[in-house]
């Protein structure tokens, strides 16, 4: 997925809650919202990693150690690598 793409996902997860015609629907948008920011946040992450941000660079952007970010995104991009093209 396409930087591009993935912030059209996030878009349309967006318009898809805002046009939500039931609680469900909307719970349903919410889902699919949550579900596009993470993978925009894993795909930037990525980024900033290959641009040489360190682990406790992005840690400290979280508020966090750079063993959790490692667990969090390193985890990811590892599973993202070993998917068929």
């Amino acid at each position: 997925m396409s930087a591009d793409s993935g912030l059209k996902h996030v878009q349309k997860a967006l318009d898809a809650l805002a046009a939500a015609g039931s609680p469900l629907e909307a719970l349903a948008a919410a889902r699919d919202l949550r579900c596009a920011a993470e993978e925009v946040e894993r795909r930037r992450a990525a980024e900033a990693r290959e641009a040489g941000a360190s682990w406790s660079k992005i840690g400290a952007l979280y508020g966090t150690t750079k063993q959790n970010v490692q667990q969090r995104f390193g985890a990811a991009r590892k599973r993202a690598a070993e998917e068929p093209a």
